[in-house]
């Protein structure tokens, strides 16, 4: 039960921090940039978005 809630946890963490870095980049992208901008930096917030779900207590230690 327990890894079943870990996973879910997990899961979710993951799916939360890639959208929020695709959304933060391409609405900077979009701003500053035009649409080809979102676009660029929609990817590059995917990529950090995914850097960061990988482990949680990376982003503890950035607010540390």
């Amino acid at each position: 039960m327990i890894k079943v809630l870990k996973l879910v946890a997990h899961i979710v963490w993951a799916v939360s921090m890639i959208g929020l870095g695709t959304l933060i980049g391409a609405s900077y992208g979009w701003a500053h940039h035009g649409w080809i901008g979102a676009v660029a930096l929609g990817f590059v917030g995917f990529g950090v978005g995914a850097f960061l779900a990988a482990d949680p207590f990376v982003v503890l230690e950035f607010l540390q």
